[in-house]
């Protein structure tokens, strides 16, 4: 990994947890889409996920700050909101290619690790979709191996079954911005989650 790649990928908070992502090998990095092309490859399902998050975030915004005189309509709201988020949830599983499938070791806004027992080469450019299931949300983008390593974390060499895995550091290569925030977003909700699980393991076990 270059100097200039890891502080692309250092410049965002990584969050070690598992989430879903399919990978599927694309072109070589010289014919990485511009902009406009990638904006075309995206799948409509993606683009409303992203403008729907959008919407949500600017219309209880505002309710937040009149306090607790609007709480009825907040709360609609907030349920309505749910509704869209478990169609929406609904809509992106058909996206999610099982032969595609791995799970990441860590993810933030600078791109995401992975494990597989695949090749992948920094030459190319990986075609990445990232499930955001807790959020009811995912992105589509395009990512490139920085670096790879073996995968420590599997059993001796030789156990019946065993498939060597490498680790995958992707860089996020072509991503819009509204979808970088979220997945800065989703790595900040698990980082609040896993915070709160271990306030509350470490009170139980004081108690």
């Amino acid at each position: 990994m270059n100097e200039q790649d890891s502080a692309q990928f250092s410049e965002y908070f990584q969050l070690n947890h598992a989430i879903e992502v399919n990978i599927s090998k694309g072109d070589v990095l010289s014919n990485t889409p511009t902009d406009d092309e990638f904006d075309t490859l995206i799948p409509l399902p993606y683009k409303l996920a992203s403008e729907m998050k959008g919407v949500e975030q600017n219309m209880l915004r505002p309710l937040r700050q009149l306090g607790d005189v609007i709480e009825p309509l907040a709360d609609y709201l907030k349920a309505q909101s749910r509704k869209i988020d478990l169609m929406m949830h609904y809509i992106l599983q058909a996206q999610d290619e099982n032969d595609d499938r791995h799970l990441t070791v860590s993810f933030g806004g600078g791109g995401f690790i992975f494990s597989s027992p695949d090749s992948y080469s920094k030459e190319d450019y990986l075609v990445c979709k990232l499930f955001f299931n807790d959020e009811a949300s995912a992105i589509y983008c395009l990512g490139r191996v920085i670096e790879q390593s073996d995968n420590d974390k599997q059993g001796d060499e030789g156990d019946e079954g065993d498939e060597r895995e490498t680790l995958y550091t992707v860089l996020f290569h072509k991503i819009r911005d509204e979808d970088r925030e979220t997945v800065v977003r989703a790595s900040l909700h698990q980082q609040s989650k896993q915070l709160l699980k271990k306030t509350q393991k470490r009170d139980s076990e004081n108690s």
